[in-house]
């Protein structure tokens, strides 16, 4: 792993997917803070776009957004994202991240 250590990235990813809103939004603010943007960590983020609670997903906007700007790779995967959910009602979080990644970050 590149940035941060696997066995903090495994814990981090294993936080993620607990029930408690308050942890899931910190943890993907975490992961996006440290800068680890493997498929598995984007592919996590991804999901938590669909997260019923607002804080989760928009935690997974903001680290998509700011693993965005050190990857080439999160544009496109943000983009095919939006393509596959368009019809679901949590796309407009997918075009978010999109927007904070082209445009600049959440204020």
């Amino acid at each position: 792993m590149e940035n941060g250590s696997e066995t903090v990235i495994n814990r981090l990813l294993a936080k993620l997917k607990e029930d408690n809103y308050s942890v899931g939004s910190w943890v993907a603010i975490a992961l996006g803070e440290l800068g680890n943007n493997s498929k598995i960590v984007v592919s996590a983020l991804l999901a938590r776009l669909q997260d019923h609670n607002y804080l989760v997903n928009r935690g997974a906007v903001y680290a998509l957004s700011k693993l965005g700007k050190k990857s080439n790779n999160i544009l496109p995967t943000i983009i095919q994202w939006i393509q596959q959910h368009q019809d679901s009602e949590y796309v407009g979080r997918g075009i978010d991240a999109l927007w904070y990644l082209v445009v600049g970050e959440e204020s």
